[in-house]
């Protein structure tokens, strides 16, 4: 394929990333996926159909750095889209050293091995509205960080260290923060998800703080064309904000997703719980900078997300309900 750029993605088998790889190949562009894990099943990994454009490699960031750094220097991408990261909030408080081990340290080691390959025309780096804290402000790119989490922490480090690679040696870094992405293929624990599973099944489900905690929810397919459109005309140096204009509080998302299921369980299946230690009350994130810069504009409302996840659920129910619905911390 004449004049198609080449991207590198690591962690590959996360949700948000196979969306847009699927985005990518959709857009005949050549794919190296690599992750921790091999391959997932393809009802949880989007771009999991025959194709001719993308090659999976299993790599550990913590393990096997030198094997991805050698790998990128042989294949030489246009854009690296960098998702890998211990993601899990909650967590990260009973294990906080593989957060930073992941987060900070293998990242920070990974940037400098690549940081003199004049190849890479972006490096995009998929961070978190969690470094900003909780707050009530309609938040724009140039707010100050406030992490509250191990999780939060180790990812407000990291930024910090890409953005000081950017001011001092001009390295083509540009970040991501979206809002709580959402869509079919999502991971069994995220409450969408667990949501439609306890609506259509007899699965308790626990909201904690009595889900009073306000959210942003965006659908994956926005986010997928949002990134891509940030790797080729994002500035570097630039943060851009992914979201939709929708905010709701985890209480009334759940009951939202009960009635889109046409489930009478609620009062039934669903349980308050108190809330767990540094969750962030609030934020909403202004995406104003990237709908204006790069013409991008969120297409999905919420209740058109719902459906559509629900959808694939229906679609794939057999398979999904044998499969794990808590999460596993690996190192």
């Amino acid at each position: 394929m004449k004049n198609k750029s080449l991207f590198f993605i690591l962690g590959s088998n996360s949700f948000t990333s196979s969306h847009f790889i699927k985005y990518l190949i959709s857009k005949k562009h050549k794919v190296i996926c690599t992750s921790r894990s091999k391959e997932l099943q393809q009802h949880f990994l989007a771009y999991k159909k025959k194709n001719d454009y993308s090659n999976f490699y299993k790599l550990d960031l913590n393990k096997d750095l030198n094997k991805i750094l050698r790998l990128i220097k042989k294949k030489k991408p246009n854009y690296i889209i960098n998702f890998a990261s211990q993601s899990m909030v909650g967590q990260s408080w009973e294990h906080p050293i593989d957060w930073y081990n992941t987060n900070v340290i293998s990242s920070i080691k990974l940037i400098d091995g690549i940081k003199k390959n004049k190849f890479i025309k972006k490096f995009v780096h998929i961070s978190t509205p969690e470094v900003y804290g909780s707050t009530k402000y309609n938040l724009r790119e140039n707010f100050n960080f406030n992490p509250t989490t191990p999780y939060a922490i180790s990812r407000a480090c990291f930024d910090n260290h890409l953005l000081s690679m950017y001011k001092y040696f001009d390295f083509p870094v540009v970040f991501t923060r979206a809002s709580n992405v959402y869509g079919p293929c999502q991971r069994l624990y995220r409450i969408i998800p667990a949501s439609i599973i306890s609506a259509t099944s007899n699965n308790k489900l626990k909201l904690e703080g009595g889900g009073k905690s306000r959210r942003n929810f965006i659908y994956v397919e926005d986010v997928a064309k949002a990134t891509y459109k940030i790797a080729l005309k994002g500035k570097t140096g630039e943060s851009y904000h992914i979201s939709s204009n929708e905010i709701i509080s985890i209480k009334e998302l759940v009951k939202k997703v009960f009635k889109i299921s046409k489930s009478k369980k609620y009062n039934k299946n669903v349980y308050y719980t108190s809330d767990r230690v540094g969750k962030d009350k609030i934020y909403f994130l202004n995406s104003n900078k990237l709908r204006k810069e790069l013409n991008w504009k969120s297409k999905v409302n919420l209740s058109e997300g719902i459906k559509k996840t629900l959808i694939w659920f229906n679609e794939n129910k057999k398979k999904i309900i044998k499969a794990k619905k808590f999460y596993i911390h690996r190192k």
